[in-house]
């Protein structure tokens, strides 16, 4: 069974090519992605947007160094007819970094809060009032106690 999706949305992602005139030369283009982002930290993107071919999956949780948006986000060109602010760059482990296009500057923002809370690897509880998860912080003066099911 998966887990809840907290954050869903269709992006631009950048993505690497080899090109084939020099080795050392590598060009990056923008492709139309649909992504969703899970409870447990994935977040997963997919070519089309019913979702059913899954084309990555990046554990935010575990890979997630650090979150830049808009202007933050130095080197980085957005794709045509998107300005700056929109642009989104997930720093992963090992060096390489995740760079999203969303449709607005707030969106971006929200994507970036999204994306840095996941990081801190929150507790998340479900209220079957509201049928929703909320996240709980922790600090050293919390115990948590885990049950399987």
């Amino acid at each position: 069974m998966r887990s809840q999706i907290l954050h869903q949305i269709s992006l631009k992602t950048s993505t690497n090519i080899s090109c084939v005139c020099s080795p050392a030369a590598i060009l990056k283009r923008w492709k139309l992605n649909w992504c969703d982002l899970w409870i447990d930290g994935s977040l997963c993107f997919y070519k089309t947007d019913n979702r059913r071919e899954l084309e990555q999956r990046v554990g935010l949780k575990t890979t997630c160094i650090d979150v830049h948006s808009g202007l933050e986000c130095g080197g980085v060109s957005p794709p045509e007819s998107n300005p700056r602010e929109n642009l989104i760059t997930v720093h992963l482990r090992g060096g390489s970094t995740l760079n999203l296009c969303a449709n607005s500057e707030d969106e971006s923002l929200a994507w970036k809060l999204t994306l840095l809370e996941t990081r801190r690897s929150p507790v998340f509880t479900y209220d079957p009032y509201d049928d929703s998860y909320q996240a709980i912080p922790l600090n050293g003066y919390h115990t948590v106690y885990i049950t399987p099911g």
